[in-house]
Formats: structure tokens, sequence, C-alpha cells
């Protein structure tokens, strides 16, 4: 990456001046349009996102994670097992042992929400802090804690000037900002009193922070302390009400009154709302709904006729606003008496023929369930448990009892990991959750470095971060992108921040790929700072220098692992049959293959790999005249070898002397003991067989080995027993991602992604590494990826000469919606009118038009998306009943993923794909449990919404073998198809139109680095 923006620097320096202007004018234009926004939220009484945090306040960041529970009898013997509706991902900060949080839909009754924080009076006075500015100058501002209004405010008098609470994402300190302080030349005497906040934009991608300084310590305690425990307490409220919990709904009530009678003495007989009251209520609880709707609940409870309601009758009009007709339906068809209740049977039952639920292994652990929900759901809160153990036959659950089961952790719609498990297959046989440009959280180009970036990307279970090492002024290492405008941190900091946060997702081992560009002296520090820092966790030898395979990951976990270039060495004739030799370090033989492999060196992109629209047309090459030798370490590095033939490639510019990458000194390239990064001469050479070494491609050069059938076949089995790495094409800039399905079925283990881009890669990506064990970053291959497979004897007539392929069926029911959140960039006058599309995604998609060799389609496929009808004016609960079917032929049914995406109409009649994606969830099928489950829903960024969930009902069907022709090859059929389809699309600009779509709504099926990748700066 870093080479190719080197040799476009001197062409393009006006484009990336212009590019930067643009994206300057946009970002202006982006925050003007916020201003509006603080008088729109004042009224609102808590969060409608499940914040993801790491806890940098503290010693070591919290990886268990929060789901919104549901009864005081189990609260504090459950804290410990439980965790959010998302799973690992949504990595949350520890709950303190009088809070909770609401049930997932709101239908099950939870504990009472404790008191609110105290918050220091000197806070709600306001204190003087010093604020840092982007030009590193100190402003003394006076900050202020409107706790009730729930923000920040500064400077008077100006309303854009607020943080609200409820967007603030993150309050470190210490050691995870030292890098701020230095970037800012904060003095170090300060560290102590220096704090940073991270806050979400509403409706967009990025973050900011804002980096404060407290006169004294106690200032800066009282803020940490304070910004932490009141959102900890709006969110645990604001889940509290949304589940309609008694208690919450009491206290909420009291509140509207006080502030009705403006703290003045009056009877609890004086105490009424009326209609705008109750709608000022929904629209501060984030329920939208329809007037009509909402009219016709209020009429339901106001019992007087009055139009008003009293307390008695809100609790009427909030028993209304829970009902659900849509589990209603369930219940009725589940009890044969539904006067009576749901048997213990009948549940029984319910979960072995819908649920898929295991009862019989652990009976009694189900029947305790049952006589707890069965229970919740008959008696009143306030009656206690009778002291006799009553019988379990006469036991029966009501409706309401039913709803608190479909929406609580028991039944979680993904598999749950065990306590204990283990990994025992050699590294190569897993997929591993990667990221590519670590440090980067926001473009590729004149974007921001920052330590946030292995953070947020470590809390999530990335095993696998990359860093790229530049020489420093000061003799110290720093990480940046080269040639890209982007500023510089420091390596020592970058190390000290992975070490701190390697293993608070997975306990298994992490990866940490180093591109180098330092000198010697330079590696000499990064190989010290790490060994230092890293201490026992690194590994520094081979556990068995003998063996021929890769360890497991469970042999090393809680270790670190470096992936980097193998020591350079002359080339000079060596002994041992012509392979280099490295000596014997470590108690390595000379034929060990743990020893290193000989790494050419290094030059840049040839001009003809920098074609596009942004970096300058170039000539089209002459197709079948240049034998290449493509550098899989340095990013797009092609080393030409000599040619009977010309091309471009041999053009003045690049025949002249070129910017060389560093060579690798001893002590750092021996830290890659199993992951040697080396250059690709064929998947048949020395190199690509010894059993540490690693291939590192970028999109574009891996499909060109990818397309002949001979190539595919070699690089698949390549990947069936050695590494390789494929990361994004440098033309990228706006950090969206490829489908990593295109690599996943090749085989490779690493399919790096840009983690700050919440796009279908990265939705596809969190999809592979959750539930089960694949939280713990680690996916076993299916079996056809890791062993050559010897087909049997006496196969079927119509099996000869065919490829064997699975077919899978199943259905998805999308019952209802349960409490949508309104974007706050909606136009007030318009409604919601939601629906939601249904999209299947597998490793024989046909729509990838990059790779001709996906497979035939097959007739008996079905569409790949489905959608529901759309619900008119009603975000609070949708009900759409829709069941789509879906039949799809794949050689790996592991490898089918479903997203569900709800989507706003524009005008309430027509659905269509420009219009706006509002949340999204995705979900590989084999992880998805089967019946009626409550998924969680997920914003831009890829945070989940705290209260807004999908109800489905998924079944599959037992897969089957079928036996598809195989493709035509000789005739390039459908890589003609396809590549006609591109110029088409090119001359005729039919992408254009998803140029102004958000990274949430773009699509990257076709995994193009040529197309949608740029059109949002054309």
């Amino acid at each position: 990456m870093a080479e190719a923006l080197n040799n476009s620097h001197s062409s393009g320096k006006g484009l990336i001046r212009r590019l930067s202007n643009r994206a300057t004018k946009l970002a202006s234009r982006t925050r003007r349009q916020s201003a509006a926004t603080p008088m729109s939220r004042e009224g609102s009484v808590g969060p409608g996102i499940l914040r993801r945090r790491s806890d940098s306040t503290n010693t070591a960041p919290a990886a268990e994670t929060v789901l919104l529970t549901d009864s005081d009898d189990e609260f504090h013997d459950e804290m410990n097992e439980l965790n959010s509706i998302f799973g690992a991902e949504s990595m949350t900060r520890d709950f303190s042992s009088g809070s909770a949080a609401a049930s997932v839909a709101g239908s099950a009754s939870i504990v009472d929400v404790p008191a609110g924080p105290v918050v220091p009076m000197a806070l709600v006075k306001g204190t003087y802090l010093h604020k840092i500015s982007k030009k590193k100058k100190s402003k003394r501002l006076l900050f202020i804690l409107e706790a009730d209004a729930g923000k920040i405010t500064w400077e008077k008098g100006r309303s854009t000037k607020c943080i609200y609470i409820d967007d603030i994402k993150e309050v470190r300190i210490g050691s995870d900002i030292r890098q701020y302080r230095i970037d800012y030349e904060v003095p170090e005497s300060e560290e102590g009193r220096f704090f940073t906040i991270f806050y979400a934009v509403p409706d967009k991608s990025r973050s900011k922070m804002m980096h404060l300084i407290a006169q004294d310590e106690e200032t800066f305690t009282h803020w940490v302390n304070a910004l932490d425990s009141i959102s900890k307490h709006r969110e645990v409220h604001m889940a509290s009400l949304m589940a309609f919990n008694d208690s919450a709904i009491r206290g909420y009530w009291d509140g509207e009154m006080t502030k009705q009678f403006e703290n003045r003495h009056h009877l609890p007989d004086e105490e009424e709302m009326d209609f705008p009251g109750v709608e000022r209520v929904c629209r501060n609880l984030h329920i939208h709904m329809a007037q009509k709707e909402l009219h016709a609940k209020f009429a339901i409870a106001d019992s007087t006729r009055s139009g008003r309601l009293n307390f008695s009758e809100f609790q009427v009009f909030v028993r209304e606003m829970k009902r659900r007709k849509d589990i209603r339906r369930l219940y009725v068809k589940l009890a044969s008496d539904p006067e009576r209740g749901i048997t213990m049977a009948e549940f029984m039952q319910f979960l072995r023929d819908e649920q898929g639920e295991d009862v019989d292994n652990n009976t009694s652990l189900w029947e305790a369930r049952f006589v707890r929900y069965a229970h919740r759901g008959g008696k009143p809160r306030s009656e206690p448990p009778s002291c006799q153990r009553p019988d379990k036959d006469s036991i029966t659950m009501n409706e309401q009892a039913l709803a608190a089961y479909l929406t609580s952790k028991d039944n979680f719609p993904l598999a749950r990991a065990p306590t204990e498990y283990s990994l025992d297959r050699p590294f190569n046989e897993y997929f591993i959750s990667s990221s590519h440009n670590t440090y980067l959280v926001g473009r590729q180009i004149a974007d921001v470095a920052s330590i946030e970036g292995y953070i947020s990307t470590l809390v999530r279970g990335c095993r696998s971060v990359e860093i790229d090492c530049w020489d420093g002024s000061d003799g110290q290492p720093v990480v940046k992108h080269g040639y890209a405008m982007t500023n510089a941190i420091s390596f020592r900091e970058v190390i000290r921040t992975v070490n701190k946060y390697a293993f608070v997702a997975s306990h298994f081992p992490l990866w940490v790929s180093l591109e180098v560009h330092c000198n010697a002296s330079q590696q000499e520090v990064m190989a010290e700072i790490m060994k230092e820092t890293f201490g026992a966790r690194l590994v520094t030898e081979p556990l068995d220098p003998y063996s021929t395979t890769l360890p497991s990951p469970s042999e090393l976990k809680d270790r670190i692992l470096i992936k980097v270039k193998g020591t350079h060495q002359s080339n000079e004739p060596q002994r041992n049959g012509g392979e280099p030799t490295t000596g014997r370090r470590r108690g390595n033989s000379l034929t060990s293959p743990f020893s290193k492999p000989v790494s050419s060196d290094n030059t840049s992109i040839p001009t003809r790999y920098l074609s596009s629209p942004l970096l300058g047309p170039t000539r089209p090459s002459r197709r079948g005249v240049v034998s290449e030798r493509v550098d899989t370490i340095n990013e797009g590095e092609v080393h030409d070898t000599v040619s009977s033939s010309t091309s471009e490639c041999d053009s003045e510019e690049e025949k002249r002397g070129k910017r060389r990458t560093s060579k690798i000194v001893m002590n750092l390239g021996e830290l890659g003991v199993y992951c040697t990064g080396v250059k690709f001469h064929g998947f048949e050479s020395a190199e690509c067989r010894k059993s540490n070494h690693i291939l590192s491609f970028m999109e574009g050069t891996f499909r060109k080995h990818s397309k002949a059938s001979e190539s595919k076949l070699a690089l698949t089995r390549h990947n069936m027993r050695y590494m390789m790495r494929v990361y994004p094409q440098y033309s990228r800039l706006s950090s969206d991602n490829f489908n990593p399905l295109m690599y996943w079925r090749r085989g490779v283990q690493m399919a790096a992604l840009n983690w700050q881009t919440f796009d279908l890669g990265m939705q596809l990506n969190q999809a592979m590494f959750d539930g089960g064990t694949d939280q713990s970053g680690y996916v076993l291959k299916p079996e056809s990826m890791r062993a050559i497979r010897i087909l049997p004897d006496g196969l079927p007539a119509e099996a000869i000469g065919k490829l064997e392929r699975q077919n899978m069926s199943f259905r998805i029911h999308v019952i209802s919606a349960q409490q949508l959140i309104r974007p706050s960039s909606l136009p007030p006058n318009r409604t919601l009118d939601p629906y939601v599309e249904v999209e299947i995604f597998h490793t024989n998609d046909k729509r990838d038009k990059h790779d001709s060799m996906a497979g035939i389609p097959i007739l008996t496929d079905t569409p790949l998306k489905a959608s529901t009808p759309i619900v008119k004016e009603n975000g609070f609960n949708p009900v759409f009943d829709y069941k789509a079917h879906f039949s799809v032929t794949t050689k790996h049914p592991e490898l089918v993923f479903v997203r569900f995406s709800v989507k706003l109409s524009t005008d309430g009649e027509n659905s269509s794909g420009r219009n706006a994606t509002i949340a999204t969830y995705t979900a590989k099928l084999n992880s998805l449990k089967q019946g009626y489950r409550t998924l969680p829903l997920l914003d831009s960024n890829g945070d989940q919404y705290l209260f807004s969930t999908l109800f489905c009902h998924i079944k599959v069907d037992p897969t089957t073998s079928v036996y598809v022709p195989k493709a035509s090859e000789s005739n390039g059929g459908e890589a003609t198809v396809g590549k006609l389809k591109n110029i088409s699309r090119n001359v005729f600009s039919r992408s254009s139109a998803n140029s102004t779509k958000s990274s949430f709504d773009k699509s990257s099926i076709d995994g193009g680095y040529s197309d949608s990748s740029q059109q949002a700066f054309l």
C-alpha cells in the first residue's frame, strides 16, 4: 500500500489535494447539519444504543457482557452467566451488583432500577477544564454537567457546544491515551489529570473525541466517575422503561408530575396526564407509532372518558403497550387450554420440536426454567414465593411468561460457547479473525492513525492486527500509513496497548503482523520493545523445532505470535540442495522446517497496477507476455523477470531506482517463529514448502492467481497445509471492504478487513466469528478445505463426471420488529414505514462479478433476497408476518450467511434497494438456532440497539447431496460474460446510483476495487 502511494505521489499531488479538500468540505457540511439536533433531544431519558465499552479506567477491561435481565429472584445468581443478546461482540462494561437492565424485547419483569448516582455539586455548578484543540492549543472553559438533561455543556449560550451522555462511548485515562498526550504536547506531569471523551455522532459512522485536563486530581476523579456512573444508570433506566417495568414506570410518572406541578405540594388525586403528555412520553421513550393507534390505546385506558389519565389508568395504558399480538398467536397455538395456560409437557414439546433444544440432556434445568418463568408471569411481584414446593404438573405458563422466555437469554439466538473447550487442529486449518491497517480509524488517505484502532478491534475479538512500522525522527520507530498523509503514533505505545487488550475477548493466540519500513537500528529497537513488553507471552521459539506441522491454537493460548518477513540473506549458492541455511538458531538443525526462507529485495508496484479513475489512466498491458513474481509481503510489489516482449512495466520510470523496503535484521526476523513472510515464486517453490511460511496477497493479485483452474487448485491445496493472508486493494480509499467469502472459500486463513467500516464485508466477518466456539476468533474450516477427499467406489451413475454439492433448504418467517429507533436525520414530517429485507450469501454466490469460477447456476435455487410488506406508521411493534423460503446449492453449507436489514420506505408504498437501512443483523446459518428467536439489531457502526429487535422463526431442513455439471473452462464463457457486464456498467455508469450510499448500506458482494469503492469520490 505504502509503495503504491509512493509511486503515485509525484503524478497525483493535485488529485490527492483535490480529494482532501473535497473530503474536508463534505465533513464540514456534515457538521452543519447536526446543529439542530440538540433541541430535539432535550427530553430523552436514556440511550437507544448498548455501548460497547472496554473500561480503560480499570486495570483490565471486563470481558463479560451484559444481558438485559429478567427477574429479581434470579438476578444475583445469574449475573455471572449473563451475556448480551449479541454475545461476545457487544463488549460492554460490568454492572454493579445493584444494577440491572431490561429484557431484550421488553416483555419481562425486571429488577428495580437503582436510584440515580449522586452527582458532585461542583460539576452541577461547573468546573474549569482545559480543552485541547486540534491545533494543540489549550483553552480554559467552564464545563457544566446537566444530569437531568443528560448532557455536558460549555460556552454557555451556544447550543451546539454540548455532548450528550448517551452518545459517550468511552472515557479513557492513563496509558490508553498517552499517545494523545504526546501528540498534543501535554506535559507528562499532567497525565494523571488528562482524560479523553470518545463520543458518537448520531447517524454517522465516525466518532469524535475531546481531550480535557482537570485542574486538580479531585476534579479529574469527579468527572471520570460521574460520567461513567451516569451513563450506566441511564442505560439501565432506559432499558427498564422500555421493558415497562412497574417501578421504573412509577418513577417516571413521579418525575413527570414533579415537572408538571413545578415542585409545588399537591395531592396524588390531582396527578393526571393528557394525550399530548402521553405523546411526549412516547417520543422521549423512542416509541414511534401511528397517532390513531396511540389514541386507541389511550381510549382503552381512559375509563372515565375525561381525556386525562390518572396513574392507575396510565398503568392500563402501559399494559396495552406491552401487549404482543404476535406472541399471543403462538401462545394460543401452544396451549391446549389458553385459559389455564401452557403446561410443562406442552412447553417441553415446544422446546424439542420447534426450538430444537436438547431438553433430554438436562431435563431438570429446563424444568427449573419453566417453573421460574411460570412463577414470574403468574404471580404479582409483591407476592412472596410459597414455602411449599408446588406440584410441577399443576404449574402453567401464561402469555406474559411465554413472552418473558422468548425475549430472555434462555432463548439466545446463537449457539453458546461451552465453558471449557479446546481448538486442537493446526493453525492452518482455521479461519482467523483478522484486521488490515488496524491503526486507521477512518479513510486510507489523509485520516487519523490512532491507538483506538487497536483497542476497538481487540475488544471485539480480532486475533490478527497489523502494524506498519517506519523510522521515527528521534530514533524510536513509529506507526503510520506511509505516503498517505496520516499522523504517526509511537510503536512503543501501540505494543503496550496490544499487550493490555490482547486477551480481553479471547484467550486464543494473537497474531501481530508487521510491515517493516525501518532501518536496521530501529528494527533492533522494535525487537527489544516487543520482547520487553510482551515478556513470556511472546513466542520466541517453536514448541517442537523438528515438527513439520504448525501447532494448534490451544497449545499457544494467551501467547502472541509475530508475522514478519524472513531475515535477509545473500543469494549465494547454498548447500542442502540449493536452499539457504540460517545457522543453528535455538537448536534448529540445518534441515529444520523452521529455518528461515530467503527474502529478495523489494521494488515498487508497476504503473499498470495503479490503473484507476483516481490514480490516473494507464495503457492496458499485453496479455500473456510478462512473467511476474509477486512480492506477497510488501503490499502490491511486483518483480518482473525476463520477458520476450515489452510492456509498460519496462518504461523508463520503472527502470529508474525505486525505494526499497527494509531488509529484516536477525533479532527481528527470528521472532517470526510460526509466521515468516516469503515472496511468491510459485506454489511449488522451496519457500512455499516451509511449514512456517505465510503468503500475503492484495485482493487483486489473489484473483489473478485464482482464475485459471490449475492455479485455483494449487492455491486451494497450498491453503490446506500452509498459511495465507489477503488484504484489501490499495484503491479502497474510503476503507470499504471486499467480500471475505471470496477468500474463505479458497481456504484463506486471514481475510484482513478494515474494521472501522461496518459494511457487508465486516458484517459477514462479524457473523463468521460469532456464536459457540467461533467467538474465540478461530473457526475450523470445512473438512473439504482441510483434506483432499478420495471418492468412494460405486458412485451413482448421475455422479460420473460431475461435482458433488450440497442443497440447503430453509425457511425464515419474519414475524415482527420491536421498538425501532427513529433516525435523527429523518425529517419531522416523515413517519416510520419499515420493512425487512432478508438476503442470503454463500460460497457459490453467482452475484460476484469478479469470480467467474463461482459455480454454475442451479435451476432449483431460489432468489437470494426477499422483502416483507411495508408496515405504515409503526416503528414500535410492526407485524410483518412474512414467510420466505430459500434453496441454495453450495459446496460449503458451513459458510451460508443470512442478513436481516430493516429499511424505511420513502413513501410508505414502495420498497427499493435505495431505501435507507436503519438496522441490520447478520448470522451464519449453522450458528443460528432454529425456532422462534428474538434477534438483536445493530446500527451503522455495528453497535447493538438497546431494545430494538426482530422476532423471527427459523427452520432449516436436512442438507442433501446433489451432483452438478463441471464448469466449461475451455471457452472462458462465464469470464467473458462477467467482463462484458463490467465494461457495460462502466460505460453507462450503472453503478453510480450507489455512490451516495453509506458504508452501512453499501454492498461489497462484488468485492470491487475499481467500482463502488471509488464512486463516492468521483
